[in-house]
């Protein structure tokens, strides 16, 4: 279902892979030598995944109460000498009587020593 397009509406000037990030990245960042990922923080209610590749190494249930500064705890040894990091969010609103998803992702390429 996530794969059917025509199920989705995407913002303008976003990607449907990668929200308002795309790959291949222009400029790769280093991987974090302090294990950690820091987004801009949850202000909806609602579950988000961090993915390296093919490997989630963070998720919550409701990650505005289990990440409340936005920052997460990450092992990158899965990543090697280069990954591709996938940032997933879904968040809920109850707006006039009606529920309704918000979905927000972002794709970071990662490789030691990146030069931007």
């Amino acid at each position: 279902m996530l794969d059917d397009r025509s199920l989705y509406h995407v913002s303008k000037d976003a990607f449907f892979d990668c929200g308002v990030t795309r790959l291949p990245s222009e400029t790769w960042q280093d991987i974090p030598a302090n294990g950690t990922l820091d987004s801009s923080g949850y202000t909806l209610d609602g579950p988000c995944e961090v993915w390296l590749d093919d490997t989630q190494v963070v998720s919550g249930r409701n990650c505005r109460t289990e990440f409340p500064h936005g920052q997460h705890q990450v092992d990158y040894s899965s990543c090697g000498d280069s990954c591709t990091l996938r940032w997933y969010w879904l968040g809920i609103q109850h707006v006039d009587g009606i529920y309704s998803w918000q979905v927000y992702q972002n794709c970071i390429g990662l490789g030691r020593n990146a030069t931007a």
